[in-house]
């Protein structure tokens, strides 16, 4: 097994499901665009299907968030909120291909989105409740419920992301900075002691 072969094959299969959809791509397009053969795809993978979960799996952004939380914030809620704001809109534009395939294909892969909602965003949302209720107990935050207010920071991302992953000329397009600057300061106000 040549390393290379793998990386070439989700390669070839991220970009013409980005472009086409995952149903409109048969592993046939995905062999020809990596330069290998049906069999070297289903060697290295099963299914298509099985491709999908792969690519998915490579574009994970949770070990980069665990290693985050657990050795990079400073512990300021404001810094730290805008860090994690900065790298979660990195993450998701870099995967945006996954995003746009997801979209896609809803109808036909129900099961695809809660794979991806319960291999990133719940552990995410996890790991976002977690640091809150340690700022509540360092006395730096009101005692709130922190998982809904993970969900509510994470949302809002989430719709700021999705707003221009969908339309090209969006009004937000190019406003990432101060849309942080006003999520934070917002949600800082609201929940600091």
């Amino acid at each position: 097994m040549k390393k290379g072969t793998k990386d070439k094959i989700l390669d070839a299969a991220t970009s013409l499901m980005t472009e086409r959809g995952y149903s409109n791509v048969s592993v046939k397009d995905i062999a020809a665009t990596a330069g290998v053969s049906e069999m070297t795809v289903f060697r290295h993978f099963e299914t298509k299907l099985g491709i999908l979960h792969a690519v998915l799996q490579s574009h994970s952004y949770i070990p980069y968030f665990e290693h985050l939380f657990a050795q990079d914030l400073s512990g300021n809620l404001e810094n730290d909120l805008k860090q994690i704001a900065n790298t979660y809109l990195a993450f998701m534009e870099k995967n945006k291909p996954i995003f746009l395939i997801t979209t896609q294909d809803r109808s036909m892969l129900p099961g695809l989105m809660d794979t991806i909602s319960d291999n990133q965003t719940k552990q995410l949302l996890s790991l976002l409740a977690v640091y809150f209720q340690a700022q509540i107990e360092q006395g730096k935050m009101k005692e709130i419920d922190t998982n809904g207010q993970a969900i509510v920071f994470l949302t809002s991302l989430f719709g700021f992301f999705v707003s221009n992953a969908l339309w090209d000329q969006h009004f937000l397009k190019d406003q990432q900075e101060i849309f942080i600057q006003h999520l934070v300061a917002t949600f800082v106000s609201g929940v600091c002691v």
